[in-house]
């Protein structure tokens, strides 16, 4: 313990030095609060700041996080602070940094899902224009890939449940960035999957060398299950999809199924086909399909195992340290 008798004696760099092996502050003067917070930023740590009274603003706006009183507390300290504790349980706290945890890997995984269907697109574009290919996808399709497709399941990822674990994981870095370069790999997986797979539908439908309907119609259908097959593997970075179950996000369920029925719509109504271009598919067309763009799913299935075992190596080697 120490006191702000002491406190008066030292500087930041001496107190940075042994705050760790402090517990407890006594008769600490606002100048004193703001002392601490420094020296605990000095040494790069994350300050959060609780506090009710109007010689606590200082120090709750100097923090990284100033937490005041929602009932107690004055209206200065709640001007000060970032957060506000409206019934003045501490534990609220945990429930926001949960939440905060969890909207962040929500935003992350709706990027990647977005980024790595809009690579997807692109590059088929460019690789059928720099290999003087046709198009495999006309402006309509793309169209309604990014209205249609994108639009509902993009949105219901943002919506995911929160899982507990995020809890156990450490806090990030204060400059860490939503695109990382996890993200980006994630994304160039995915893409490539997506990439290969159509244009091998592409190439293998227009053997004859004239493009139908039919060949047409299988692309788009195959980019469009690439794309609901890549939603499904975006709602978590690292938990497998059988872990954290397939209708706990009654939103996605909702999208993909709307989405679906729209793509049916699309491929089977006669005058949907006159705009898409498309005509009716076989049975043992979608069961092709379906299996061939589930690779992109079962590729980050993979990769989120070899994902937790380093996880779980790099907490081991961390607990024995």
């Amino acid at each position: 313990m120490i006191t702000g008798d002491k406190l008066d004696s030292m500087d930041e760099d001496e107190l940075s030095n042994i705050i760790d092996n402090v517990n407890i502050f006594a008769r600490a003067t606002p100048n004193h609060k703001l002392l601490i917070v420094k020296a605990l930023q000095k040494r790069g740590d994350v300050v959060g700041m609780t506090g009710d009274g109007v010689n606590d603003a200082p120090a709750l706006k100097l923090a990284d996080i100033g937490i005041s009183m929602g009932k107690n507390g004055t209206d200065v300290a709640k001007e000060a602070s970032d957060m506000v504790l409206v019934d003045d349980d501490f534990s609220t706290i945990l429930s926001a940094i949960e939440e905060g945890k969890g909207i962040f890997n929500n935003i992350q995984n709706f990027i990647t899902f977005q980024l790595s269907t809009s690579v997807a697109a692109l590059s088929l574009v460019l690789l059928s224009t720099m290999f003087n290919l046709p198009t495999p996808l006309n402006a309509m399709q793309i169209l309604w890939i990014n209205i249609l497709m994108d639009g509902p399941p993009a949105q219901s990822l943002g919506v995911e449940p929160v899982g507990h674990e995020v809890m156990k994981k450490p806090p990030r870095k204060r400059d860490e960035k939503i695109l990382t370069a996890k993200l980006f790999k994630r994304v160039f997986q995915s893409a490539g999957c997506i990439i290969i797979g159509t244009l091998f539908i592409f190439i293998k439908e227009m053997v004859d060398g004239e493009i139908t309907k039919r060949d047409t119609t299988m692309t788009f259908t195959c980019f469009v299950f690439f794309d609901m097959f890549n939603a499904m593997a975006c709602r978590h970075t690292t938990k497998s999809v059988f872990e954290i179950g397939f209708f706990t996000n009654k939103m996605f369920n909702y999208s993909v199924g709307f989405s679906l029925v729209g793509q049916m719509c699309a491929i089977y109504l006669p005058f949907a086909q006159s705009i898409f271009n498309t005509e009716a598919l076989s049975f043992f067309d979608l069961i092709f399909l379906i299996l061939l763009s589930s690779s992109v799913f079962i590729a980050d299935e993979i990769r989120k195992y070899y994902t937790r075992e380093q996880e779980d190596l790099s907490q081991g080697a961390y607990s024995q340290v």
